[in-house]
């Protein structure tokens, strides 16, 4: 497994599991941006949503979301 794929997965478990996550917070409290990234990913098909951190918290959640559209194939010719 690539270094990026293990932390694209360890990430993940964070978000979906924060309390597995190693975290300065106290543990009997959620950060409220994790309710917000979990909005956001919901709530679309395709698309990018990054956290922004500034000084080891978060400040900012961005989401960036694509639409697809299937393309006929073509007959050869372009």
């Amino acid at each position: 497994m690539s270094n990026s794929a293990s932390i694209r997965r360890s990430t993940a478990s964070a978000v979906a599991n924060p309390s597995a996550a190693d975290s300065t917070e106290e543990p009997s409290v959620t950060a409220p941006w994790l309710s917000v990234v979990s909005e956001k990913v919901k709530s679309m098909r395709y698309g990018v949503v990054q956290i922004v951190v500034h000084d080891s918290r978060v400040v900012q959640i961005e989401r960036t979301e694509r639409t697809r559209f299937e393309v006929p194939q073509s007959n050869g010719s372009r």
